[in-house]
């Protein structure tokens, strides 16, 4: 049956999957956040992930050495930023509340497939547009003291995704999905232990460490309960962005972005079940509207196809 299905309806099955399993992991991280720096979570993560991406690539007979190196770079280089910046704000505010942040990332497609492809954008599309800088501001509601840096970091992970969403469509179709999270995982693990050594090194002031230790902290010292909790959110991980990159090597990025918004149903849900941290009534506001926009965009994109 599955196979009977279009590559559209199979990404669709593929990215909602992968995102949901996300929802899971991504609430694990609050384990470890006040134990080590988000560099040196994804050091650590990384060198889990990786292990497990040799060993599924062998099972399924899959390269992990990439072919098509300049778009897989350019790919990694975007997904790397945005996982940095998304992953250091995630103990700064609620998870769902960040997640709508990421998940701007279907607007910038459309922007970036509009300013740098030339796609044509419609009132539906501007619509979306505007739908979706509503709930944004919503989400961040700006007080007295004005917007921080630590609001608008996922706004940029969303700006970031979108465009390695748009490489991986354009660019990456033809490549092996382990390769491609196999890039991704080495860039963000070594990544992740420079800037952990920058700040050992040169370590951050006591203020900022107190404020956002996770962003800031140097190498920290860990037990056998943080590589037991880090095993269980790799795996999550890679189970997730394997199911994700094959989703958009399959479905137009246009498309397929609209059904990643099941993260912020599932990251809400396990946030609640976990931590029993729930966004505010405006900030639920905001994310319904930011899931609007991106409906209007899909059904946009379906009408113009």
């Amino acid at each position: 049956m599955f196979d009977r299905l279009s590559d559209a309806s199979k990404g669709a099955v593929f990215l909602v999957s992968g995102i949901s399993i996300f929802g899971f992991s991504d609430n694990l991280t609050l384990l470890v956040s006040d134990t080590v720096s988000v560099g040196q979570f994804h050091f650590s993560r990384s060198l889990i992930a990786i292990f497990m991406v040799i060993v599924a690539a062998r099972l399924f007979g899959m390269p992990v050495l990439a072919k098509l190196w300049k778009p897989i770079a350019a790919r990694t280089v975007f997904m790397v930023t945005s996982m940095l910046l998304y992953f250091g704000t995630m103990p700064m505010m609620p998870i769902a509340e960040a997640g709508a942040g990421l998940f701007t990332s279907p607007i910038f497609v459309l922007l970036f497939s509009a300013i740098l492809f030339g796609e044509r954008i419609g009132f539906r599309r501007i619509l979306a547009v505007l739908v979706g800088s509503v709930g944004v501001w919503c989400v961040l509601q700006p007080g007295a003291e004005g917007v921080t840096v630590y609001q608008i970091m996922p706004i940029l992970a969303g700006a970031c995704y979108a465009i390695g969403s748009i490489i991986t469509f354009r660019y990456l179709q033809d490549e092996s999905a382990f390769a491609i999270l196999f890039s991704f995982l080495v860039a963000i693990g070594i990544s992740g232990a420079l800037i952990t050594s920058v700040f050992t090194v040169f370590p951050a002031s006591d203020h900022m460490i107190a404020t956002a230790p996770f962003l800031f902290n140097g190498w920290q010292t860990v037990d056998a309960q943080y590589w037991l909790y880090l095993f269980i959110i790799a795996l999550g991980a890679t189970l997730a962005l394997s199911l994700m990159t094959r989703a958009y090597q399959l479905a137009q990025t246009s498309y397929a972005a609209i059904f990643e918004y099941a993260y912020l149903l599932s990251v809400s849900y396990f946030s609640w079940l976990f931590w029993d941290i729930t966004p505010n009534a405006l900030g639920v506001v905001g994310i319904l509207f930011i899931i609007t926009s991106g409906v209007i965009i899909t059904l946009a994109q379906r009408k113009a196809i």
